[in-house]
């Protein structure tokens, strides 16, 4: 994916898949928050068999997350 920069707020949530490419991605602003608290929320990203599903978050360029509040 080609996402470098996010003004919100980024959710990874009820995902099957093992491995999220966001490479690119190098800021967050958080200029609005997922629940008025988060700029980055990752929660119940498993398999329906019950095995892990995300593994690794390919945010080797992130630097930086910014919250406006």
């Amino acid at each position: 994916m080609s996402i470098r920069e996010v003004t919100g707020y980024v959710l990874v949530a009820l995902n099957q898949f093992r491995y999220l490419p966001l490479e690119n991605l190098r800021i967050i602003r958080g200029t609005k928050l997922y629940e008025d608290r988060y700029a980055l929320a990752i929660f119940l990203n498993y398999r329906k068999d019950g095995n892990f599903g995300l593994q690794e978050l390919g945010l080797k360029n992130l630097t930086d997350i910014v919250s406006a509040t």
